[in-house]
Parts: C-alpha cells; sequence; structure tokens
C-alpha cells in the first residue's frame, strides 16, 4: 500500500526508528477456518437478504492484488472473521514468528480500497511487510490469521475495530473509529523473530571511526566512538562482514537487525538486537532517513555494514530527535546487519 495507509503492516515503533516520518501500521492474526456462507434461496421475485456474516467474494491470484466484493446489500460482522482461500505448502507459522506478506487492504464500512503491496505501474517493485505474531505491535486480528498459517497461503480476514485499530482508528490510513478492515493476506515467508546473519567481522583499523565489537548473534553489538576525534563530514558506509547474497536494489523491502549511537553523546539510543525482533523497510524511496537510503543501496544479504550518517543525511532535516535524545547537529552510527531481501 504505497501511500495511503503507509503501511498498514508491523514493526516496532521505537521513537529513533530510522524513518524519516510516522508511518500508519498494521499488525496480523492466526486463521480461523471461517465457511463463507451464502444466500438461501427465496420463492419470492425479490432478491433473498444476504446472510449478514458471508464474507466479501476475493479474485485475483496469489502473488497479485487481491479484488475484494461483499455481497450486495452484506453488512459487516461484530466479530473477526478469518478464512483460508488458498493453503499453502510451507512451514507452519508459530506465535512470536515474523511472518512477511503482501497484502491489499479494503474498508468495508465505506466501499473502498485502502491499498496494497504489490508491484503495480506506480510501484515497480513489491513491498512486503514483516509483522511479529503475537506482538503489541501487530494488530490482533493478523496476529490471529497468522499463527499457524502455511507459507504460500493466501488468507481473508475480516477485522472489526476491536481487532484491528481500536475505536480511535487510523486518520492516516483512511479507517474510522467503526470501521471494519478486509485483508486479503499472502503469506511470502516466515522468519524466526531474532534472525541474523552469520560471519566475523574483518579488522578494524581506522581509527578515525567507531570500532564495533560482538560478532552476529552474539546480542546488541557494542560501538565505541574515537575520543577527540570530529565525526566525519560524508557520509561512511563501510562493510565489516562481506554477505554472498542478493543485491540490495532500489524499493526492495528489506529485513535487517540493527543498533544505533549518537556519536555526540554515546548513547545507544535504538537496537533491534536488543529487542529481540528483526526489523524491514522499504530502502531507497524516502521512507526511512537518507543515510539509510544511500548507505545501504549495493550492498547484500549477509553483510554486516557500519553506517556513520552526518545530520544532513539524519535528523537534522527534521531537528533532531528530542525524544531520543537526539540532536539537530548529532552525527549517528549504525551497525546494520541485512538478513534478507524480501
Amino acid at each position: 500500500m504505497p501511500e495511503v495507509a503507509t503501511r498498514i503492516a508491523t514493526a516496532p515503533t521505537s521513537v529513533a526508528r530510522p524513518h524519516r516520518g510516522l508511518r500508519a501500521k498494521l499488525a496480523l492474526p492466526t486463521v480461523l477456518a471461517v465457511s463463507l456462507l451464502s444466500a438461501a434461496c427465496s420463492s419470492s421475485s425479490a432478491p433473498a437478504p444476504v446472510a449478514a456474516t458471508a464474507l466479501p467474494a476475493v479474485s485475483g491470484g496469489v502473488g497479485q492484488a487481491a479484488v475484494i466484493t461483499p455481497a450486495q446489500g452484506s453488512t459487516p460482522p461484530d466479530k473477526l472473521e478469518t478464512k483460508v482461500l488458498v493453503q499453502g505448502g510451507g512451514k507452519a507459522l508459530a506465535n512470536g514468528a515474523l511472518a512477511v506478506v503482501n497484502y491489499t487492504v479494503y474498508n468495508w464500512s465505506q466501499s473502498k480500497k485502502l491499498g496494497d503491496t504489490y508491484a503495480s505501474a506506480s510501484q515497480p517493485v513489491a513491498q512486503p511487510q514483516s509483522t511479529q505474531i503475537g506482538s503489541s505491535s501487530a494488530l490482533p486480528a493478523w496476529s490471529t490469521a497468522l499463527t499457524g498459517a502455511k507459507v504460500g497461503s493466501r488468507i481473508e480476514v475480516v477485522a472489526p475495530p476491536a481487532d484491528a485499530f481500536g475505536t480511535q482508528g487510523n486518520s492516516q490510513a483512511g479507517v474510522g473509529p467503526n470501521d471494519v478492515l478486509v485483508f486479503v493476506l499472502d503469506v511470502v515467508s516466515g522468519y524466526a523473530a531474532d534472525a541474523d546473519i552469520t560471519g566475523t567481522m574483518s579488522p578494524q583499523t581506522d581509527t578515525s571511526i567507531p570500532k564495533v565489537v560482538g560478532e552476529p548473534g552474539a546480542g546488541n553489538p557494542t560501538v565505541s566512538i574515537p575520543t577527540g576525534v570530529k565525526p566525519p563530514a560524508n557520509l561512511v558506509a563501510n562493510v565489516l562482514i562481506q554477505g554472498h547474497g542478493a543485491t540490495v536494489a532500489k524499493g526492495q523491502t528489506v529485513l535487517m537487525q540493527y543498533t544505533g549511537v549518537d556519536w555526540n553523546t554515546g548513547k545507544n539510543f535504538d537496537s533491534s538486537f536488543s529487542r529481540k525482533t528483526a526489523f524491514s523497510t522499504a530502502i531507497g524511496e524516502g521512507t526511512v532517513i537518507a543515510g539509510w537510503d544511500q548507505g545501504l543501496l549495493g550492498k547484500h544479504v549477509g553483510d554486516r555494514v557500519l553506517l556513520v550518517i552526518p545530520p544532513s543525511l539524519g535528523y537534522g532535516p527534521q531537528g533532531g530527535q528530542s525524544s531520543a535524545g537526539i540532536g539537530a547537529n548529532d552525527t549517528l552510527v549504525f551497525v546494520v546487519d541485512i538478513v534478507a531481501v524480501l
């Protein structure tokens, strides 16, 4: 869903995450195989009433944006409904795992599509979303539908407010406080929440930039800022571990582990390693700070990258991030492990 609900997906919302601005995010549920109810036959010439619990019709194949069509005269249910439309042949996803999905979302109450994550003329590369099943950052409806779901499945989910955005709705995503949403989820893949790369860092001999200690799989790396050294004026994007996987291209969604340190204060302001939950985002699309967009393009799955980001490519243009203790003139240091291109 390129703009409107950019994104009704899930990722932890730590203050200093490298996003440029607020992004609306949804989350995901487990599969309750709910039967699609049909309208009863009638001997009258008038149309038969449509069962209130009938799920909308879904057309389009797995891997393509779905067309969601509620039956004429039907009304949204007041409880969560899910249905497996296509049973995948991959592994089943457990509670706590990271589910990677493409999705279409439709506002049943307002009779309009809100968006999708599939490739299109306006979005040349699909941008699947990852969500941790059962986490507080995931929509209850998604967590329910995705628990036990098999990779390769297509699942229809009808989510009343209590299982989606609650009574507050989400105005940025076009969702009112009483709106019932319909999702069609294609389960692309799944990962352990703490998934990381492998390998050993190369010797770090440049004393003018921070030193990183802690190999992949050992938890949050430590970053030592060189004493008495001014931060570099330009972006640094050094590969500390060379991976051999796919190359990160513009518009692709990348799954990664990372930690962030403020050069000016030495404070570790954010870490997916510490949360034990990998993070995903599109790269090169302006959804994250410019230092990430520039520094991670062309890198590879399996790489560990040291980013040193000057204020102009970080939070400087936004006046810093006061809630995270980041000033407008602060240089940021990130260690990023590129786990997968989704």
